[in-house]
Order: structure tokens, then C-alpha cells, then sequence
């Protein structure tokens, strides 16, 4: 059993889908290839454990035990296992043992939401796996969102998780929480992009990975300086109901199939970023928006949280220009990494793919 989940690109909006943001809007693009997971039965003997978590892109070999509720090393591997067999420990039969294996298109701390990818990939994969493949997109979300936020104890928003499991273009209607560990009522408005239009975002967007970063720290510390800045989180709403209006503005864009206009959206976010905390926008995001000007991009948007790391993506005007931005990406900095993206292919119904 294999389940590919995407990550996502081009999230104007965000923040405003985080319990101090929210409520708010969030349009994004989900792309592949993300997180691939490999689920299968195999005998269980005295030596097998009876759930093993191979991720080689990352080093991870784990032996989880009758209990794994108990983050060692890796919580949100362990935690969205735990999550499943927890409440139900018998799913697994009687003499057999599970073998998961992870692969990922994409380097770790890229901040375009690898961690709900996988969390909502190996969601999907244990319940076709060991329960006939009952869950819904919006299950699977759910789910993954309480894995990270309550069991892990992260900050996090909730698009990276709906952007995973329901694999769409899609602008998201978030009703306010409280608390990170909360779950709001989120909307999901699936945008049908016209051929033409997915086939020039396949061809033009480029994005670069600029290195590992920490996506829950990064939210600690925007809240902290809001805190701290004298105004409260309060102080923010101005801008985040901008970065809301933003998201509604690039749906309508992306609809109409107005490339050009939602080019200029991405960097209005990016700016309204930057406006909200100034660590969101770093140097290598500096440095890679820069080139993108002098390579004539239509807009730029910093993916995911920001702060240090993480990645940027670009709309080239035509694919000729995408390829010689691409080049001039990894010719700045051989530690930058340009993957080949396309729009996630799930335009009929939503969810994870799945094959045997």
C-alpha cells in the first residue's frame, strides 16, 4: 500500500489560520510530489517490532513497542502512530507486524508543511492498511492538526494538515480558536483552475528550498514579540486581516486565471510578512527574491512561517525564464535546492492517493 500526500505552495494568507490569527483565509496551492508512505503486513517473530518507521532522507530507523505513546526521539512519527493504534490496539492482527517507510520530494524544514504531509500520509496509509480506508479528507486532517498541536505540543496553524488531505487548490475559510490545541471550524472552497492556467503555474512557479528551519519555534517567537511589543496580539490584527483580504484577492485571481495580478499578490503577502514580524523574511529569502526581480518574476512568496530557512517561490513570466531563475538559484548557493514541482493532480476528489 503506498499513499502520497502533497505539501503546499503559496500560502497568501497564512497566519491567520494560527489561534492568534484566526479567523481568517488562506488560499494555497498543494504540490507533488510531497510525502510517499509504504505501508505494509509482515510477520510479526520474536525480533520484529511491531511497528517500524523507516524515513532513510532523514536518518530515522524506529522500533516502536506495544506502547508508543512515548516520544523518545521523532514525536510526530511516533505521536500519529500512537494516535491511531492508542484508542484501538488491536487493529493490528494477531502474528503480524507493520513496516512504514517515508519518502519525501522534498528536504526536511522547507516550511511548505512536510510534517502534516507526512502526518496525514501515514494516517491515510494505517487506515487502508488496518481499518478498509474509512476516513474522510477532513478526518485525516482533524487528526493530524490534534497529533501535532495537542499530542506534540507544537504551535501551528491548520492549512498545512487540510492542504495534505484534501490535495486541492483550495481557499480556506478558518473560524477562531483559542488555543493552539483547538480545532476551528475550517471551510474548505476547492478552486477548479482552468487547464491553461495549471499548465502555466506548472511551467512558471519555481521554488527554491534554502535550508532547514523550525516552523513551531518560529510561531513562538512572532507571539512572543507581539506580546512584548506593548500592544498585545491585538497589535497584529491590522495586518492580519490584510493577509486575509490578500488570500481572497489571489482565489479570485487564480479563478480567473489572472497570472499576472496573482503574481503581484504573492509579493503583497510576502511585503504584509515582513510588516508582521521582520524575522520572517531573512537573508537567503532576501537574496532569492532578488534574483527573482532581476530574472522579471511577476511576484514572489515566502512559503509557509518564514524566519531563517525555509523556501521561496517565484512566477517566472514564461518557462524559459523559469529555467534560467532556477539556474541562477542554484548557482548562488550550492546548499540551495530547486525541486520540480506540479499542482497537485486531484482536481475531481479530494484526498490522498493511494495505490497497491
Amino acid at each position: 500500500m503506498v499513499v502520497s500526500a502533497p505539501v503546499r505552495v503559496a500560502d497568501v494568507g497564512g497566519w491567520t489560520d494560527t489561534w492568534f490569527g484566526a479567523p481568517g483565509l488562506v488560499c494555497h496551492l498543494p504540490v507533488e510530489p510531497g510525502v510517499e508512505v509504504t505501508a505494509r503486513l509482515v510477520e510479526r517473530t520474536p525480533d520484529t517490532p511491531l511497528v517500524r518507521i523507516v524515513a532513510p532522507s532523514v536518518g530515522v530507523d524506529l522500533a516502536l513497542g506495544p506502547n508508543p505513546a512515548v516520544p523518545e526521539r521523532h514525536p510526530i512519527l511516533r505521536h500519529t502512530v500512537a494516535s491511531v493504534l492508542d484508542p484501538d490496539p488491536g487493529l493490528i492482527p494477531d502474528g503480524a507486524a507493520v513496516h512504514l517507510h517515508i519518502d519525501s520530494g522534498i528536504p526536511h524544514g522547507a516550511s511548505m508543511g512536510t510534517s502534516a504531509a507526512v502526518e496525514v500520509a501515514l494516517l491515510r496509509a494505517l487506515d487502508l492498511l488496518l481499518a478498509g480506508g474509512t476516513r474522510s479528507p477532513l478526518d485525516l486532517a482533524v487528526q493530524a492538526h490534534q497529533v501535532e498541536t495537542v499530542r506534540c505540543g507544537l504551535e501551528a496553524g491548520v492549512q498545512d494538515q487540510w492542504a495534505a488531505a484534501f490535495a486541492q487548490p483550495a481557499l480556506l475559510e478558518i473560524g477562531p480558536f483559542e488555543r493552539a490545541g483547538d480545532t476551528p471550524t475550517v471551510t474548505h472552497r476547492p478552486l477548479a483552475l482552468a487547464a491553461a492556467t495549471r499548465e502555466h503555474l506548472d511551467a512558471c512557479l519555481v521554488t527554491v528550498v534554502l535550508g532547514a528551519h523550525d516552523s513551531s519555534a518560529v510561531h513562538r517567537r512572532v507571539i512572543d514579540d507581539l506580546l512584548t511589543s506593548g500592544h498585545g496580539i491585538d497589535g497584529g490584527r491590522a495586518i492580519l486581516s490584510h493577509l486575509a483580504d490578500l488570500a481572497r484577492a489571489a482565489a479570485a485571481a487564480l479563478r480567473a486565471g489572472d497570472l499576472t495580478g496573482w503574481g503581484g499578490i504573492l509579493t503583497a503577502n510576502t511585503d504584509a510578512q515582513a510588516a508582521l514580524n521582520e524575522h520572517l523574511v531573512g537573508p537567503g529569502h532576501h537574496h532569492a527574491i532578488d534574483l527573482a526581480r532581476r530574472h522579471g518574476a511577476l511576484g514572489w512568496k515566502v512559503n509557509g512561517a518564514g524566519g531563517s530557512g525555509g523556501s521561496l517561490t517565484a512566477l517566472a513570466p514564461d518557462p524559459p525564464a523559469a529555467a534560467r531563475l532556477a539556474d541562477a538559484w542554484r548557482s548562488q548557493d550550492p546548499t540551495w535546492v530547486v525541486p520540480t514541482l506540479r499542482i497537485a493532480s486531484s482536481n475531481q476528489r479530494p484526498g490522498p492517493t493511494a495505490r497497491r
